[in-house]
């Protein structure tokens, strides 16, 4: 007997995604899986599970500002103030074997407050950025 796992879904916490995310533009909702210590979240589809991601918050220190978004995609998410955006960055740790990649040109910008969120694909940002070296990849011990 074959029992498939679907994440719960309540709606009082899950994000709203009205565009979906790239390559999953019918995933709209999204659970945030946390365990408590950490910068890195994991976030997957309710309705699509198969989608899901890692992010860590963007970093001012290392890459400078947050990026703005267009005030249409402020309407999307419901946010008036782009100072009250959480942008986070989506990571990749099977792009490279010696570094977890974080993709800067498609960051992902939270209003926390309205539970809304979208991927903001970057035109300004090269392509080769797809592939930023974020952090060393894990050592397993041996």
């Amino acid at each position: 007997m074959k029992i498939a796992m679907k994440p719960e879904k309540r709606t009082n916490e899950a994000f709203h995604f009205p565009q979906g995310l790239a390559g999953f533009t019918d995933a709209k909702e999204f659970g945030f899986i946390y365990q408590g210590h950490g910068d890195i979240v994991c976030i997957q589809s309710i309705d699509h599970p198969e989608a899901s991601f890692l992010l860590t918050p963007w970093d001012e220190k290392r890459l400078g500002p947050t990026p703005s978004l267009p005030q249409e995609l402020c309407k999307c998410i419901q946010i008036e103030d782009q100072k009250k955006i959480m942008w986070m960055l989506v990571l990749n740790p099977f792009a490279d074997k010696d570094w977890v990649t974080a993709n800067l040109k498609a960051p992902i910008a939270l209003n926390a407050e309205a539970r809304l969120g979208l991927q903001s694909i970057r035109p300004d940002i090269n392509l080769a950025d797809i592939r930023y070296r974020w952090m060393a990849q894990p050592q397993t011990g041996s």
